[in-house]
């Protein structure tokens, strides 16, 4: 019965080993895979989808065979009507990129233990939600790159440099259109920050003078 035992935990750890041994597609390489724009045919050969986009479809919930995409490494679920995201979403261990964009309906709070166990994701879009706040559980996200939080004219901006200093992979924070008068000084602990987007706020000179001084070596468009 050991024996046995033993056996299927060897193999388990076998079939894991291969699943994850699989290499992720280089971002040249993800460029030109196939970009799947509808669920049904994506699920014909679900290890061949890299890249899936599912905007607008009209979902109101997410069909738990999303599961299936073990090799996917890109997702748009903008514009849906979704209240919430499936547990299977969180096995999706190889996605980079999560486009949640206008998604208005989802209990953003409540998906958040979902997408931490994204370990890899690296670019997250949560623009047009309406948001105030942003979930402290961003931060567990230590490989993110890139957040867009563009068109969420009320969000605490504040609040957004303190849960966002806590990553210091960050290198692109979308703010675009966000009725931002004042960055605070807290900023400037984003010194590995490449790039920061402050587009269509109602910034003046001055504000623009000191935002630039908090971060030197950062491109920073207004």
């Amino acid at each position: 019965m050991r024996i046995k035992i033993v056996l299927i935990t060897l193999v388990f750890v076998i079939i894991h080993l291969q699943l994850f041994s699989q290499k992720f597609l280089s971002p040249k390489e993800l460029a030109k895979s196939r970009e799947y724009r509808n669920l049904e045919e994506a699920l014909e050969k679900p290890l061949k989808v890299y890249k899936l986009n599912l905007k607008r479809s009209d979902f109101a919930e997410l069909p738990r065979e999303i599961a299936a995409f073990r090799n996917l490494q890109k997702l748009e679920l903008g514009s849906n009507k979704l209240k919430k995201l499936p547990r299977e979403l969180g096995r999706l261990k190889k996605l980079q990129y999560l486009d949640l964009s206008y998604s208005r309906n989802l209990n953003l709070p409540k998906a958040m233990p979902i997408i931490i166990k994204l370990k890899y994701l690296e670019q997250l879009d949560l623009s047009d939600n309406q948001l105030r706040q942003i979930p402290r559980e961003i931060s567990k996200l230590k490989n993110l790159k890139f957040i867009d939080l563009s068109y969420n004219k009320n969000i605490n901006v504040t609040q957004v440099i303190s849960v966002l200093s806590k990553l210091e992979q960050l290198e692109v924070l979308m703010l675009a259109e966000n009725n931002i008068k004042i960055v605070p000084v807290s900023i400037s602990k984003m010194q590995n920050l490449k790039e920061l987007h402050l587009l269509y706020n109602p910034i003046n000179k001055t504000e623009r003078n000191k935002i630039i001084g908090l971060l030197p070596n950062a491109k920073i468009v207004f």
